[in-house]
């Protein structure tokens, strides 16, 4: 191996999510909430290939100014957890109180997130992440 990083060579194919989660992750609750914000980050992903990047005009409630690709992020955050059969409750940098989001009472798992960290040089093409726990 030539890196100092990994001795890992490279492979005609690699795991699936699904299947490094099988075999990493005993309890199936979990692996759902896991595979379903892993989704929407890939969404996030396509979004952010297309979305205009300007103002909002308004601030979070720690004094960031919004941009659109965080308002953008954040709704599509809180759409997947509405979605999502196992979760109960949100939060995010973008709207910092609780909410529930179980409309039909089954979810167990409490998710907060920063929708875009790092936005505010996304105009840059410096890289940016979502943060979830």
């Amino acid at each position: 191996s030539t890196s100092i990083y990994t001795t890992e060579e490279k492979k005609d194919s690699y795991s699936t999510l699904e299947e490094i989660l099988e075999t990493k992750c005993s309890d199936p609750k979990v692996r759902q909430v896991i595979q379903d914000l892993m989704k929407v980050c890939a969404d996030i992903t396509d979004a952010l290939r297309t979305a205009l990047v300007t103002v909002e005009g308004s601030t979070n409630d720690f004094g960031d100014s919004q941009l659109s690709v965080d308002v953008i992020s954040d709704q599509m955050l809180w759409e997947a957890c509405i979605q999502s059969s196992v979760i109960r409750e949100g939060a995010s940098e973008e709207e910092p109180e609780i909410r529930n989001v179980d409309m039909n009472g089954e979810g167990e798992f409490t998710v907060c997130w920063d929708p875009l960290d790092g936005s505010s040089i996304i105009d840059n093409n410096w890289a940016v992440g979502t943060m979830i726990g």
